[in-house]
């Protein structure tokens, strides 16, 4: 898809044109249409129905690091809701957007501490899908915090078909120093239960694929968004 072509899309009556568009834009980090996409996420996000294409924009937006959306996403992400697709991503972004480099987690420290599970989420796939490789005492705190994130309030209750927190950050692992993460991956794989929709628990493969690649250091990108 050409430029042209992508900016007819955003430009698009249809959502699923805009959508597609801010796809576009991220995929293929086109930064030159940062402000375009900027304002048309600004129209976008007054109408609730296209929320898949809002989240969308909000992705490319960190994709291509156009830092003026800052306040648009902080905003997002202080209102914190749970259980929510645009707060998640919101989550990944604001981290692209306010780090220094992939070497630095300040941003996702900053989230996890006040996060609900959908900040907690979007904070911990941005570590993935970035491979970022934080310092090791930024390291040590993230596994620490998130040793038994599964269990945080906003997910008890709510387990069924919401993913594993530490699946994002088991992935991030596998560049990481294995003497740092190898406690937190063996902890995740003896704990790697779901619930199923019957309410009983049920062996989280997922989770276990990824950390036994991870203590490989293999990076598992199949089981990224």
């Amino acid at each position: 898809m050409t430029i042209d072509e992508i900016i007819e899309k955003l430009n698009s009556k249809k959502s699923a044109d805009r959508r597609r568009g801010a796809k576009e834009i991220g995929k293929l980090k086109i930064v030159q249409l940062g402000e375009e996409l900027y304002q048309k996420y600004v129209i976008e996000k007054l109408d609730k129905r296209t929320w898949e294409t809002q989240y969308e924009m909000i992705k490319a937006l960190g994709s291509i690091e156009f830092k003026k959306a800052i306040e648009e996403i902080e905003q997002i992400v202080r209102t914190n809701i749970p259980h929510d697709m645009i707060t998640m991503a919101s989550g990944t972004t604001y981290v692209q957007l306010k780090r220094k480099s992939i070497h630095d987690a300040a941003p996702v420290l900053e989230l996890l501490e006040f996060g609900s599970i959908s900040v907690i989420d979007g904070a911990l796939l941005a570590l993935a899908i970035d491979q970022m490789k934080p310092n090791e005492n930024e390291i040590r705190k993230i596994l620490s915090y998130c040793k038994d994130i599964n269990k945080h309030k906003d997910r008890i209750g709510h387990e069924f078909g919401l993913i594993d927190s530490r699946q994002y950050l088991a992935i991030a692992c596998a560049n990481w120093d294995i003497e740092l993460t190898k406690d937190f991956l063996n902890h995740c794989i003896d704990t790697a239960y779901d619930i199923n929709s019957f309410g009983k628990p049920v062996i989280n493969q997922n989770l276990i694929d990824v950390c036994k690649n991870s203590l490989k250091g293999k990076f598992s990108k199949a089981y990224l968004l």
